[in-house]
């Protein structure tokens, strides 16, 4: 009995031996196979036999599916020029290996080559959100941060305020979001910027009045008999034209300040009056900040001369930087100015040709330009001989200058630029897709 059992002790030996050699000879003949389909689908894809190197490569998937090798499948789709095949491919190689950072530079790289720019950046942030790191991924989204495209089309435009912009379309004025999506009424004769939430407006019947950005009627100024203009509201302060002067009120109807021929409006406390061809400086109050006078002050779209704690007022034919209280920052004085926007630096003419200047007055970006607007966000349009574009404060043409003309960009990423008479709206892929 106990040889018996040692017998059947050694024929259990010798069975398992015989199936551990037989999974041993299974696994060394699949990987055998994986490693033969996988160096024919090479030797395919290096000759251009696409059919046969896809098969080849199918099957060594069958075999042993992994990223590494279904990655190789899709830079053949993209060699042989398919495109469409190559982004499906990748798409699903991350639903299958959605940690593998390799199927992610993959499928980036394949709509990149397919010009999807939205996809790049919806891709880029499921990466950033599963905290993969990769460089190659990164260098492959810095390529294309600046890549835009076109939407809407209107016949005059402003700039953004109040996350709004002013259109005109059929001589007639509304409002856009940063979407560029209609967002108010646009039957409107003159209108001005947003801000506080409301913007002026004079509707068709000559009434003047402030509207909400659902265009809905929401200020009515009824304590002037005659209004035919209305400025942007700063801290509830606002410009008024009566057909013969220019007064500041504030929103309960309270006189500030008036008699003027012209005037900017209220901006951190500080608007320029004109008075005698003559323009000086006012506080919130009415009062003069200084005695000194001038021939012109700078002011942007919104008719703000302050900006950044900085103004640019003309006297004796030049541009002198000044502070809040009228006083010189620098004694270097400029042909021409933009106000500052923002905490960007501002665009100045010296020698003929525009440049950039910091709220010290020092040079920054040395003036190359055929004309320029102040930075906002990050951009300054530009102008060279073949158009406008947009540089970074780098001094670097991210942009190419080629439109007619441009306006500054929001913080969304977007802004107008002019094309055959028309006002476009770009829109960058990075903060738009």
């Amino acid at each position: 009995m106990k040889n018996y059992r040692f017998l059947v002790m050694i024929g259990m030996v010798a069975l398992l031996g015989g199936s551990v050699y037989k999974t041993y000879d299974s696994r060394k003949t699949l990987n055998d196979n994986y490693e033969s389909a996988i160096e024919d689908a090479r030797e395919n894809r290096k000759l251009g036999v696409w059919v046969n190197a896809e098969e080849d490569y199918l099957n060594a998937i069958d075999i042993k599916d992994n990223v590494d090798v279904r990655v190789e499948l899709g830079e053949m789709y993209l060699a042989a020029g398919n495109k469409a095949t190559a982004v499906k491919w990748g798409e699903k190689t991350v639903d299958l290996y959605p940690k593998e950072v390799s199927g992610y530079e993959f499928l980036i790289n394949a709509y990149l080559t397919d010009e999807d720019y939205a996809a790049c950046f919806e891709t880029k942030e499921k990466v950033d959100a599963l905290k993969l790191s990769s460089k190659e991924i990164n260098e492959m989204i810095s390529k294309i941060q600046y890549e835009y495209y076109l939407e809407h089309s209107y016949d005059d435009a402003s700039i953004f305020s109040g996350g709004y912009c002013r259109v005109k379309y059929n001589d007639t004025y509304g409002f856009v979001n940063i979407n560029g999506d209609e967002t108010a009424n646009t039957d409107f004769v003159e209108a001005g910027a947003f801000s506080e939430e409301l913007a002026p407006v004079v509707d068709k019947d000559g009434n003047a009045y402030y509207i909400d950005t659902e265009g809905h009627k929401k200020k009515v100024i009824d304590f002037v008999d005659n209004v035919e203009k209305l400025g942007f509201i700063y801290d509830d302060i606002f410009p008024l034209y009566d057909g013969k002067d220019w007064t500041f009120y504030n929103l309960d109807g309270k006189k500030i300040a008036g008699g003027f021929d012209d005037v900017s409006s209220m901006g951190n406390g500080i608007a320029a009056v004109k008075e005698k061809d003559k323009w000086h400086l006012i506080d919130e109050k009415g009062k003069k900040v200084t005695d000194d006078e001038y021939d012109e002050i700078a002011m942007d779209e919104k008719g703000v001369v302050y900006r950044n704690d900085r103004i640019f007022a003309k006297a004796a034919g030049k541009y002198y930087l000044l502070d809040e209280n009228g006083k010189k920052v620098t004694d270097d004085t400029f042909e021409d100015a933009r106000p500052f926007n923002g905490e960007g630096y501002a665009a100045v003419r010296i020698d003929g040709k525009w440049g950039f200047i910091d709220k010290d007055g020092k040079v920054v970006i040395k003036p190359e330009y055929v004309e320029a607007r102040s930075f906002s966000n990050g951009f300054a349009a530009v102008r060279r001989a073949t158009g406008w574009g947009f540089i970074n404060e780098d001094n670097d043409v991210v942009i190419e200058c080629k439109f007619d003309d441009a306006k500054d960009f929001n913080d969304h990423g977007c802004v107008f630029v002019a094309i055959d008479d028309k006002w476009n709206y770009l829109l960058l892929y990075s903060q738009n897709h």
